[in-house]
């Protein structure tokens, strides 16, 4: 916990200070139950964790007055760093993107030995993984950690699942007096830092058992676009990444510039915030500090989140057990959002707090509890016709609306990944031979899946504007068939073989003639309305190029992203025993010094001290013995792979040395 005396003597300076504001949409996960507050000395705490290892930094915790200020926020985490050498710092923040505008003039006016030296530290802002979807679209990719190098594939998240497990004491210490609360909040940091410390044996190979296998497979994904594009053209969409790496105003290579009429989700929620805005300046905010349509957009992102958990369900096979810890953590990060919307349901959808409680009383006892991804959210239009009437007017069109976003977004999703399958059809057809074939059929199903997903996104969302607005709000959006998912110039599998039996005898310049007049012809069919719907882009060469160009960059980010981790992994096994070595040594250095103190105390002392190197001395066999017996053959070849590049680093020697 922060020192009371220079953290309230900094305080005094912002009593009248603002909450740290955030991205439209994203108030209702920053939700705060401020009646719960009301006559204790602090609305809660705030946190800085090592976002590797999830790790409670020195200093990391201190007290909030009234929810998260910039004051207390800047506070905590320049505190927290106190005493260590930087030249490389990463901070991930639910609203980063906010808080990162005038940060370096906010540290001016802290105490000095707090400040950061800029001209030397190079300090990154990144939103968390999963709050970033909750932001805007063009906030998400320009300050999300999948693209931002270096950080592996580090989730960001750490800091809710350590405020999970640390609920218990929060409501156990609330009304203590403050130094019984801050040493029993303490005293569980210390046990919950112990614990994970101690557990680095068991989780960091297996973190890399994980990590070498996406990574290889993601190397093979990026080189199977990668070898569909020409010379030129590689070269100027690398230029594209590394400018916007240099200047994020530049350019963004992972968001396409193609233009659309329509209105997607991101936009529709800056309208209604902006509405909802006014209504605030005429006093009619909305209630317990989240608006109607914080609350709408709260439940899509649930929503969201049970897709993603139903597509890992279906990926479960290689690494089961792994994949099942991963499943599991996504799990529980769904229930403790679930959680805060049920509060926010008693207030905005009585007849969900209905349907729940009726539902509750339907379950068989016998049978374990829903699963995350079969758990029904309940926004007004998963509600049957009764208890959705208990709904306001108001609120059933802010989800019909956003949820028309959702449909664009869709539609916009399907073109790009069906203009990029038809670019690998045409690749596949000037690449003949066993490698191109496995290469483009291995690349089709993961954009067959994408497509499949974006589909059940669409009808989903689809049913739910049916279901509050009738027959008449979907005349615009018609029902997604399985034959509406093509581009005209898609083939069966057969036809280029057909054409390039037509185009025998041609040369290649001809035949590309060939190939573009047999296109023209088959745009004379039915086009499919996915590619008019609210003024959709053209099916011209530059739409096709772009689609591919964007996910070409998402290739080569993810790519790029798992070989770090790889990196970061195997550098943090080294240094975990290294620093193992160095605990012992400190020890054993302290035992061998003569004190002037009683015989009986000097014996107590170096015997304690001998405790503490032999304690340290049995983790790190401890740790490499279970590298030796689980991991073998992957620590193994991490070694290989790092002698082979001509690493010198005692560090590597540890994991074959015993000490």
């Amino acid at each position: 916990m922060q020192e009371e005396g220079p953290y309230k003597e900094h305080l005094r300076n912002y009593v009248n200070e603002k909450d740290v504001s955030s991205c439209i949409a994203f108030k209702a996960l920053l939700q705060k139950d401020n009646r719960l507050t009301t006559g204790l000395r602090s609305s809660g705490v705030g946190g800085v964790v090592c976002a590797r290892h999830e790790l409670i930094r020195p200093q990391g915790l201190g007290n909030l007055q009234k929810g998260e200020r910039y004051s207390n926020m800047d506070y905590i985490v320049l505190a927290s760093l106190l005493g260590i050498t930087l030249l490389w710092l990463a901070i991930s923040y639910d609203v980063a993107c906010q808080w990162q505008v005038n940060f370096p003039r906010r540290m001016e006016e802290m105490p000095e030995n707090l400040r950061l030296d800029l001209t030397i530290i190079q300090v990154l802002f990144a939103l968390p993984v999963w709050h970033a979807m909750a932001h805007e679209r063009s906030c998400q990719v320009q300050n999300s950690l999948t693209y931002t190098a270096g950080v592996g594939r580090t989730d960001g998240e750490g800091i809710e699942r350590v405020w999970s497990r640390l609920i218990a004491i929060a409501w156990a210490t609330r009304v203590m007096g403050r130094g019984a609360r801050e040493d029993g909040i303490e005293d569980k940091v210390d046990h919950e830092n112990y614990e994970k410390n101690i557990n680095q044996g068991q989780v960091l190979p297996r973190k890399l058992i994980v990590a070498i296998a996406e990574r290889d497979e993601q190397i093979a994904g990026f080189e199977q676009v990668d070898a569909t594009l020409e010379g030129e053209v590689r070269e100027e969409w690398q230029g594209i990444i590394d400018a916007w790496k240099s200047d994020r105003q530049s350019k963004n290579p992972y968001e396409s510039a193609t233009p659309t009429r329509a209105a997607s989700e991101a936009a529709i929620r800056r309208e209604l915030a902006k509405e909802e805005l006014e209504d605030a300046s005429a006093g009619r905010g909305g209630q317990h500090g989240t608006s109607m349509t914080s609350f709408v957009v709260m439940g899509l992102q649930l929503e969201d989140a049970q897709f993603r958990i139903k597509r890992q369900v279906a990926q479960r096979g290689l690494l089961a057990s792994d994949q099942s810890e991963r499943l599991a953590e996504l799990r529980r990060s769904f229930f403790i959002k679930l959680r805060k919307f049920r509060r926010l349901q008693e207030v905005y959808a009585p007849g969900a707090v209905q349907q729940l409680a009726e539902d509750e009383e339907k379950r068989d006892p016998e049978l374990p509890a829903l699963q995350a991804e079969a758990t029904t959210v309940y926004l007004p239009s998963r509600l049957p016709r009764v208890k959705r009437d208990g709904c306001s007017e108001e609120l059933k069109a802010k989800e019909m609306r956003l949820r028309v976003g959702q449909m664009e977004d869709c539609v916009a999703k399907l073109r790009r990944c069906l203009l990029s399958r038809r670019h690998l059809w045409d690749w596949r057809e000037q690449n003949v031979g066993q490698r191109a074939g496995t290469r483009a059929a291995t690349l089709a199903q993961r954009i067959q899946k994408s497509i499949d997903e974006t589909a059940a996104r669409y009808r989903s969302a689809r049913a739910a504007l049916l279901a509050l607005g009738g027959e008449e709000a979907g005349v615009d959006w018609p029902e997604l068939k399985d034959d509406d998912i093509r581009v005209e110039e898609e083939r069966d599998s057969d036809a280029g073989a057909r054409r390039k039996l037509a185009n025998v005898g041609l040369g290649a310049k001809e035949t590309r003639k060939s190939r573009r007049a047999g296109r023209a012809h088959s745009s004379k069919h039915v086009m499919s309305w996915i590619w008019t719907s609210g003024g959709g882009p053209g099916e011209d060469e530059e739409d096709l190029r772009e689609a591919v160009r964007v996910e070409w960059s998402k290739a080569q980010a993810r790519r790029d992203r798992w070989t770090e981790e790889v990196q970061h992994l195997r550098e943090e096994m080294r240094r975990v025993l290294r620093f193992l070595r160095w605990t012992a040594l400190k020890w054993e250095k302290r035992a061998s010094v003569e004190r002037e103190v009683d015989q009986n105390l000097r014996g107590g002392l170096k015997a304690y001290a001998a405790r503490q190197a032999a304690t340290a001395r049995s983790i790190s066999r401890r740790f490499r013995n279970a590298w030796d017996t689980s991991v073998s053959d992957t620590v193994r070849a991490a070694l290989r792979e790092e002698a082979a590049m001509g690493v010198e680093d005692d560090g590597m020697d540890l994991l074959i040395e015993e000490f």
